[in-house]
């Protein structure tokens, strides 16, 4: 048998991997699943299970001498390893189990590549360590840019007031919780 996992770099491990999770919490979405108490408050599903499980296979395929923490099956492999993946196979549980689908798969190797993976909108996000891309579902990566630094900006703090209901489509008022005490605010007509 071929290892087609082998000849891939690191952040290809990665979004294989994040894709693999991604595509069994979109396969088990919507259905009953058991849930398994970690304690304190916390759980996990049937799909956190087997997307850590389809992760891990991808990940000793193609890094066997690596170790890997997942959340739900713990550290596995040497604890000499030099290199050590991070995988949650379903982050946002509870959204889930409720049926949101905020929800990320996450791999990542620590201090290197890394892949966020949404498996409703098909995007990965990836980063090789040093450089981000978006991948979008049908489409090329597109490299993220840090945003360029803030330039000066003015806020003002203000406290909604109450408005009388017959007073018009709106009401400009003073707002006393400005700085100076006269700035404006315009205030919808129903917002008591």
């Amino acid at each position: 048998m071929i290892n087609s996992y082998a000849d891939l770099d690191d952040t290809a491990v990665a979004v294989a991997a994040a894709r693999a999770g991604a595509d069994v919490v979109r396969e088990l979405y919507g259905r009953r699943l058991d849930r398994v108490d970690k304690g304190g408050g916390d759980f996990a599903t049937t799909a956190d299970v087997e997307a850590e499980k389809a992760i891990l296979g991808i990940v000793r395929a193609a890094r066997p001498g690596d170790a890997v923490l997942g959340e739900e099956s713990g550290r596995q492999g040497s604890a000499e390893a030099a290199r050590q993946w991070l995988v949650d196979p379903l982050c946002g549980t509870l959204n889930y189990a409720v049926g949101n689908m905020l929800v990320a798969v996450n791999v990542a190797l620590r201090d290197g590549a890394a892949a966020v993976a949404d498996p409703f909108a098909g995007e990965v996000f990836l980063t090789d360590g040093t450089t981000a891309w978006v991948r979008p579902k049908d489409g090329p990566d597109t490299r993220l840019e840090p945003p360029p630094p803030p330039g000066w900006s003015t806020s003002t703090w203000t406290r909604p007031s109450r408005t009388p209901p017959d007073s018009g489509p709106s009401t400009r008022s003073r707002t006393p919780g400005s700085p100076s005490g006269s700035g404006r605010a315009w205030c919808p007509r129903r917002w008591r």
